[in-house]
């Protein structure tokens, strides 16, 4: 009985050092998944810039074509 009782009390232990280690990698998973979201935002906009910049020097060549 004894035997029963310290076996399960390992179990119980090692369960909840589990349970906290995959709480604590879900926790630094989520930091960088929005670290990466953060990433992607930043460019993203910085594409948009340069696709109107790009326009723009379109526009700009056309006309001196023209000229």
């Amino acid at each position: 009985m004894k035997t029963t009782i310290k076996i399960l009390a390992i179990l119980v232990l090692l369960m909840s050092i589990s349970c906290r280690d995959t709480k604590k990698e879900e926790a630094e998973t989520d930091a960088m998944v929005k670290e990466v979201e953060a990433i992607e935002a930043e460019v993203n906009v910085i594409k948009e810039d340069m696709d109107t910049k790009a326009q723009a020097l379109e526009e700009a060549l056309k006309e001196l074509d023209s000229i």
